[in-house]
């Protein structure tokens, strides 16, 4: 199964997402893969903790070796990683110029490894252009991420939607929404309350996501770190919330 985690604004927790949640899999005996397709590469430098690796995306959607050769384990149990390089934001123009045939490159190269394992997740950049139109083309879902202390977002996620949309109905029929994820909640904050409350009454209970990720600090820290929040503080809030919505996202599926 593989799920692409989506928002065309930066710093609605994407990333985040994406590692913590696969690390969480992962401690649930899930076999996970994170693709970083993201060339800021910040899935890489929190899982991989390293700027030192063989191959990477660029090689994967550049020559025709076998896509197991670009899949490196991590220090996480379950937890593997097609790591990522700035230089992969040079591929853009070429993407555009060769599409549509190279907005299914990557869902070819992993239709080759796609069956062993339980999820793959794929982090994407924050936009919605060729790499996030070549993720959903791969992808069976799509988790949204969203950040609370922003009014503006809810039409931020409803273009996203739309967008989801617009790919199932002309490139990828397969292609199905699955929930919005609420990000950097504070529940203290009034804001943030009437965020949630939005939230519920412009979007079908049924496509939001029960767990909300909490404001915690201990996230960034482990971030900086270059650790997840379950390498660097397994107890905290952060670390609880991720573990709940990993169980919610198998129980959505099933």
């Amino acid at each position: 199964m593989i799920i692409s985690i989506i928002n065309h604004k930066g710093g609605v927790g994407k990333t985040a997402t994406a590692v913590n949640l696969g690390h969480a899999l992962a401690r649930l005996k899930k076999i996970v893969l994170i693709i970083d397709i993201d060339p800021q590469c910040n899935a890489t430098s929190i899982i991989l903790g390293t700027d030192e690796y063989r191959k990477s995306l660029y090689d994967l959607l550049t020559t025709d070796q076998n896509p197991k050769d670009f899949i490196h384990p991590t220090k996480y149990p379950n937890l593997f990683i097609i790591p990522n390089l700035p230089e992969t934001a040079t591929l853009e123009f070429d993407m555009v110029r060769t599409a549509p045939e190279s907005l299914f490159e990557l869902k070819k190269k992993l239709s080759v490894i796609k069956n062993n394992y339980d999820f793959i997740l794929i982090d994407n950049p924050p936009s919605l252009g060729v790499f996030c139109i070549s993720s959903l083309n791969t992808s069976d879902y799509v988790i949204v991420p969203n950040e609370a202390g922003s009014r503006t977002s809810i039409e931020g996620l409803k273009k996203a939607v739309e967008f989801i949309e617009k790919i199932r109905n002309s490139s990828n029929p397969n292609l199905n929404f699955l929930k919005l994820l609420t990000t950097k909640v504070d529940r203290r904050l009034a804001v943030h309350k009437v965020l949630l409350q939005l939230i519920k009454s412009e979007f079908p209970q049924n496509k939001i996501f029960k767990t909300i990720i909490p404001t915690n600090t201990d996230i960034q820290k482990a971030e900086l770190k270059k650790e997840t929040i379950f390498k660097y503080k397994s107890n905290v809030a952060g670390a609880v919330a991720y573990k709940k919505l990993a169980l919610e996202l198998i129980a959505s599926i099933k």
